[in-house]
């Protein structure tokens, strides 16, 4: 079996996590994203294989990326058939006479049989909703925020604002709040929807799934802010807006895969909020992971919005200077 494994992991696609006996231990590596597939060699692998007889070999995909979960399970089936011919080949044929001529016959292929956690049909719909709900209430709550304070530059009273008594963070936070309220009715309205119209599975809690949301507003308002305050007119937030949100979508995993971008670029998706509530928003909704598989990008999350935030206040509090 290890000559299976070698196999494999020489074909560059793979990358070996650690071998188990426990079939259980391979669901927990899928089940937290360590791992994309559970490969289950049975026992006298190798001993059945050299007498000739079926050798059954399970893989366990991730299902939640059905178009990358095809491509895991073609290439697998791909290498188990090439090993299959080079066993047989190598192995002596077994010959034997009878009546009608001379029969030969060599080593049965290694059979595979999958199975796809998650999502077993493979749906692209379930993939692809739960970031729908990420990219909806993103562009939304971004938009609306970034037009909030540039529409008291063109009316002529932020000046008033900024020599009032009131403090820049209460300022902003009077401006955030109401969006941010409607950003959390919308991630509820939309789960509603996907759970309802489109039978989306959801396996995690609601309240984790608000809580993320929670800090995943606070960081698309903080981005909102200061694209507000950057701006002179509507028009130029509304068209900063879609210059921010537009290489966030491209960079989020949404539709490449971040391990797949050059190294540089993965590095930039760290500024990338988008990417880490996808990834968070699938986990919980298919998955039905928590807190210790998902703490990495909740504090990805936090630290962003606090960046995002304090450098609107910053700004605010400078008077846009």
């Amino acid at each position: 079996s290890r000559g299976f494994i070698e196999s494999i992991l020489s074909s560059g696609h793979f990358i070996e996590h650690g071998i188990s006996g426990s079939p259980a231990d391979g669901e927990r590596s899928i089940q937290s994203g360590e791992a994309e597939v559970y490969l289950h060699i049975p026992t006298g692998f190798a001993r059945d294989l050299n007498r000739g007889r079926a050798v059954p070999v399970q893989i366990i995909i991730d299902g939640s990326d059905p178009n990358r979960g095809m491509i895991i399970s073609s290439q697998i089936q791909k290498i188990a058939v090439d090993y299959s011919f080079d066993t047989a080949n190598k192995a002596a044929p077994r010959v034997r006479f009878m009546n009608s001529g001379i029969i030969s016959t060599s080593a049965n292929p290694v059979s595979i049989t999958e199975r796809a956690f998650f999502n077993e049909s493979l749906e692209s719909r379930v993939f692809f909703l739960p970031a729908i709900l990420s990219l909806l209430t993103g562009l939304i709550i971004t938009m609306l925020t970034s037009m909030s304070i540039v529409k008291e530059k063109e009316s002529g009273t932020i000046e008033q604002i900024i020599v009032s008594p009131i403090r820049p963070i209460e300022y902003i936070l009077g401006k955030i709040i109401p969006f941010g309220l409607i950003a959390m009715a919308d991630v509820v309205l939309i789960t509603i929807l996907m759970i309802i119209i489109f039978s989306v599975p959801f396996n995690g809690s609601m309240l984790f799934l608000l809580i993320c949301s929670f800090m995943y507003v606070i960081a698309m308002l903080g981005m909102g802010v200061w694209i507000s305050t950057v701006s002179s007119t509507q028009q130029q937030a509304m068209l900063s807006t879609f210059l921010f949100f537009l290489p966030a979508i491209m960079l989020s995993g949404f539709i490449f895969p971040v391990s797949s971008m050059p190294a540089p670029v993965q590095v930039i998706t760290y500024a990338d909020p988008l990417r880490f509530f996808i990834t968070i928003v699938r986990g919980i909704f298919l998955k039905g992971t928590g807190i210790t598989s998902l703490w990495k990008e909740c504090a990805i999350l936090l630290v962003l919005g606090s960046v995002f935030l304090g450098l609107s206040v910053r700004r605010f509090s400078r008077g846009f200077e």
